[in-house]
Formats: structure tokens, sequence, C-alpha cells
């Protein structure tokens, strides 16, 4: 069976959910794994700091709200999740609002996603059999499939950074390829 990632980087202009699609060639349905809501609107808002580093001071919520075409209330909580993470800094006040706190060359998507939802796995399946033999009706050898591909997310994640996708956001460098594995 070959399988491939076709990664959909949307939310520069509005989409509403980024993409990572894992399609099985052979088969006639679609397995979808999805980056969520959440993590989605957290990249679009560090991609806006981001497109706007050049601008003096914090940027307020609400111009994020504004620039990005998200809910305020829930930026909110975003920003506060990436706050604690480390990827943003505050300033409260007037004239107060969000930086980033590290270069956009520094922050990968992995990062952000990771902030906001957690580690980057198909889900808390266990760990899988080591020594190569499974006793439950082989469900190890799926175990370690699932751990394998959340690796792959992780790793193709880790290879983009905000100064990457800024870059392609502003006709800089070319777009991302769809990624074929066979």
């Amino acid at each position: 069976m070959r399988l491939y990632f076709l990664s959909v980087l949307r939310g520069v202009y509005g989409s509403d959910e980024a993409l990572i699609r894992m399609k099985r060639v052979s088969t006639s349905y679609d397995d979808t794994v999805r980056v969520s809501t959440r993590g989605d609107y957290a990249c679009r808002a560090l991609l806006s700091l981001t497109l706007h580093a050049g601008e003096p001071g914090p940027t307020s919520v609400r111009d994020i709200a504004e620039r990005t075409g998200l809910p305020q209330p829930y930026l909110e909580q975003i920003l506060l999740a990436l706050k604690g993470a480390g990827l943003v800094k505050s300033k409260r006040g007037v004239g107060g609002g969000y930086t980033l706190a590290r270069t956009p060359e520094e922050i990968r998507l992995n990062d952000i996603i990771s902030a906001v939802d957690g580690p980057i796995t198909l889900g808390d399946f266990g760990e899988p059999h080591q020594d190569g033999s499974c006793d439950h009706e082989g469900q190890c050898v799926l175990l370690a499939i699932w751990n394998h591909t959340g690796d792959h997310m992780r790793e193709h994640l880790a290879g983009f950074t905000l100064a990457n996708v800024a870059d392609a956001a502003n006709g800089k460098s070319a777009w991302p390829e769809t990624t074929h594995h066979d």
C-alpha cells in the first residue's frame, strides 16, 4: 500500500483549517489527519506577527484578530498558551499587545502546534512490544505504524519555520510541494 502526505498550508489567506492528509492510494477511502482549529489559529496568529514584525511596538489582540479573521476571545486563550510556551511575549496596558519571543527563523510549526495542542501524535495508544512479538491480535504492529506516522508528522512540521511560511506568503519563495511517499 502506498502512502503519501499531502500538506496543505492554509490559513495564510483565511481558511478554517490547515490539513495534513494521509491518503491510501490503493484504496477508495481517504484517511485524514487534521491539525486542530486551535493549532491552525495559533499558526495564523504567529504568522501575522511575523508578517508585521517591522511595525513598531507590540500588536494588540484586536489587530491580530482583525487581520486574520479569528475570533478575539478564542485568540486571547491561544496567545496565553503560546506565551506560556515561550513563543510570544506580552506587554500590558495602553500600547500593549504581543510580539514574538524568538526570531521567526527559530519558531517551527511543530513548536506552535505542540504549544497549544500538546505533543503531535496520532493518538495515545501506548507503546508496541519492542522484541518483535505481539500477543494482542497484531495490535502492536499497528501501534508501531501509528508511532512512526506521528514521527513523520512532527518531522514534516519541524521543516517549516515562521520565516519560511512568511517568505512563501510574500512570494519570496515557492509554496511547499506535496510530498509523495511510496
